[in-house]
């Protein structure tokens, strides 16, 4: 059985550490709150009075920390204390270029290290699906491939440099953000419109809208806006939303509006609706 540290039981912390403890790993916890990583206990985790007392004898240490600070903190208490050979791996979001010099640094000094941020919900860490992006040296995620592999449905190693899975953990939580705030304006023109978010959500049990990023994205990243929407009629329509949502605040379309007449005042009015990002894929 591996001898696992795993460092901050949040809620994706948690149950991860379920996860490892159902497929027989012997799991040593810590958080900076003790009361969230107590309740792991049930489940046969074994809790540390500190980062450096989880980490001591441990063949890999997990980690999903809140941002780069709280994980350089950590990193420095428990540096001391790690075996030779020890495998770290970071799940926590964190910024790309601090990232990426981490991961160089580590390598540096000797340390096995590498970032693997998921996108997995708290019940998928328990379920082991979802997706796990790894960046960092081969070699050593080689020597963890299959442990991870079993945390999750799909392990994507994305190279040697250190930054790559960072940039795509927020290229994608980027997009879940979008989606949420382009429902709150939906919910807004519906409550204007007398609908209740219910009902305006059924068009999209018909209107499917997530094969949007593969088509206009690959257009977009190559540069082509040649028209399938006419950017001049995606504002009309951009118009017409707006009066829909009459005095109710709007989250996100307004500045997607803005954008829109910079464009078309840039000479895109013919283009497609894609070449509101001209200034960025040209």
């Amino acid at each position: 059985m591996a001898n696992v540290a795993f460092i901050g039981t949040g809620l994706l912390g948690s149950g991860m550490v379920e996860g490892m403890l159902r497929r027989g790993e012997q799991v040593t916890v810590w958080n900076r709150t003790d009361s969230k990583a107590r309740p792991l206990e049930q489940f046969g985790a074994r809790v540390a009075a500190s980062p450096s007392d989880a980490v001591a004898g441990a063949e890999r240490i997990h980690m999903t920390l809140p941002d780069d600070d709280v994980v350089d903190d950590v990193m420095r208490r428990y540096k001391p204390r790690l075996r030779p050979g020890t495998v770290i791996v970071d799940h926590s979001t964190t910024a790309p270029k601090r990232t990426g010099r981490r991961v160089a640094q580590m390598a540096a000094d000797g340390i096995r290290f590498l970032h693997a941020p998921v996108f997995m919900s708290p019940q998928m860490t328990r379920d082991s699906t979802g997706i796990m992006i790894v960046a960092g040296p081969q070699a050593v995620y080689g020597a963890v491939h299959d442990a991870l592999a079993a945390m999750t449905g799909e392990v994507w190693y994305v190279g040697a440099q250190g930054d790559v899975a960072a940039s795509y953990k927020l290229f994608g939580n980027s997009m879940l953000f979008v989606v949420a705030a382009g429902l709150t304006d939906v919910f807004a023109m519906a409550k204007s419109l007398g609908m209740s978010p219910a009902d305006a959500l059924q068009v999209f049990a018909k209107f499917q809208v997530g094969g949007v990023i593969k088509q206009r994205g690959d257009k977009m990243a190559r540069g082509d806006f040649s028209a399938t929407f006419e950017l001049a009629m995606a504002r009309k329509d951009m118009r017409l939303m707006l009066e829909a949502a009459g005095d109710q605040p709007m989250t996100v379309l307004p500045a997607i509006a803005r954008q829109m007449d910079k464009a078309i005042a840039d000479g895109h009015g013919k283009d497609d609706l894609g070449a509101i990002a001209a200034e960025l894929v040209r």
